[in-house]
């Protein structure tokens, strides 16, 4: 079975992809000759300015792709999950220290009640 580049399987793949891919190896490929071609003591300094350069380009892409429509990531303040968490978490050391459980369920059921309340007005 033929394989592709880097051991990776052989996959049919539009021509505008494997000629994109083309033009990344012979530039990766130019950069490298560049750097092998510059004197010793500048090397690493040019190998750097080449991987900050590559890296700074590619994150902008990454960003300039996102959605425009698209709201951030936003994080319940509902404590309502927590509180079943610490529920279930203070019954199990209850066995092992009862006092320490006791605590730590008492606060999960404060916090379950505080969540169910904002849940139940939030409607």
């Amino acid at each position: 079975m033929p394989s592709g580049h880097a051991g990776q399987p052989y996959r049919d793949k539009d021509s505008t992809v494997v000629a994109a891919e083309n033009q990344v190896e012979a530039l990766v490929s130019e950069i490298s000759r560049i750097i092998r071609a510059a004197e010793p003591e500048r090397r690493a300094g040019l190998k750097e300015l080449a991987e900050t350069l590559l890296h700074d380009e590619v994150s902008s892409i990454a960003d300039a792709a996102a959605p425009v429509g698209s709201a951030p990531l936003r994080y319940s303040s509902n404590p309502l999950l927590a509180g079943l968490l610490l529920i279930v978490l203070g019954l199990g050391l209850l066995l092992i220290l009862p006092p320490v459980g006791a605590t730590i369920a008492f606060f999960g059921v404060v916090l379950a009640a505080w969540g169910g309340f904002i849940s139940w007005f939030r409607k």
